[in-house]
C-alpha cells in the first residue's frame, strides 16, 4: 500500500530571489551595480530624447502652415525619438532577465 506523506515532512520551497536581491532581501553588489549602470544610461539615454522629440513638436508647430510636409516629418522624428528607446527596453529587459535568471 501507500503512505500518506506528511505535509510536514516535505520541505518549503524557497522563494525565487528577485534580480539583485540577497537572501537577507539587500542589494548585493551586483545589483547595486546593474541598478547604478542601469539608472545612469536611463537618465542620459531617455531624458535628451524626450527633449529632443518635444523641440521636434515645437518645430513642427512653428513650421505647419508654410510647410505641411516638412511638419510631419518632423513629428514623426519627434514620436520615433520617446517610442525607439521605449521598444528596445521593453525587448532588451525580458532577454536580460532571462539570460540572469
Amino acid at each position: 500500500m501507500t503512505e500518506a506523506v506528511s505535509a510536514a515532512s516535505v520541505p518549503a520551497a524557497a522563494p525565487r530571489l528577485a534580480f539583485g536581491i540577497g537572501q537577507d532581501g539587500t542589494y548585493t553588489r551586483l545589483g547595486q551595480t546593474a541598478a547604478f549602470v542601469l539608472g545612469t544610461l536611463t537618465m542620459l539615454a531617455f531624458v535628451p530624447l524626450m527633449v529632443v522629440a518635444a523641440l521636434l513638436y515645437a518645430k513642427a508647430e512653428t513650421v505647419f502652415a508654410d510647410d505641411p510636409a516638412r511638419a510631419r516629418t518632423l513629428v514623426n522624428w519627434s514620436w520615433i525619438s520617446i517610442t525607439v528607446p521605449v521598444v528596445i527596453a521593453a525587448i532588451a529587459v525580458p532577454v536580460a532577465v532571462t539570460m540572469t535568471g
